[in-house]
């Protein structure tokens, strides 16, 4: 009897263990690593799509300046320097100041935190 309950409690045991490890994948909106882009940024990353990372500019770490806007990533490490260039001194992108429009929506990303959930 003795060597009955000590493996019942064994098993318990483990299936408590194993179940409180277990990751939950059925539902991806518990995976920190998931994150919706926000409006603010999706707005910047049009611009940036349309005028900064194109051929010769910001497409490789190697054009212009060594900064690549390809990347979600890319973009927020460098928002104050796109901000910067682009808004505060106008002389990006080379091909012409962007419109109003478009510096107010990287003003309002900005302004809101330039985070990728903004």
């Amino acid at each position: 009897m003795k060597k009955l309950l000590f493996l019942m409690s064994i098993i318990t045991i483990t299936s408590i263990v194993f179940s409180c490890s277990k990751r939950n994948d059925a539902n991806p909106a518990v995976d920190t690593h998931i994150v919706t882009p926000g409006p603010k940024f999706l707005a910047v990353k049009v611009v940036i799509n349309s005028s900064c990372s194109i051929s010769g500019c910001h497409v490789s770490p190697t054009d212009a300046g060594g900064h690549s806007f390809e990347t979600n990533e890319n973009i927020i490490a460098h928002g104050d320097h796109i901000y910067e260039t682009a808004v505060v001194l106008g002389n990006m992108p080379p091909q012409g100041p962007l419109s109003a429009l478009d510096k107010a929506k990287i003003t309002d990303w900005i302004s809101a935190g330039g985070r990728l959930t903004d």
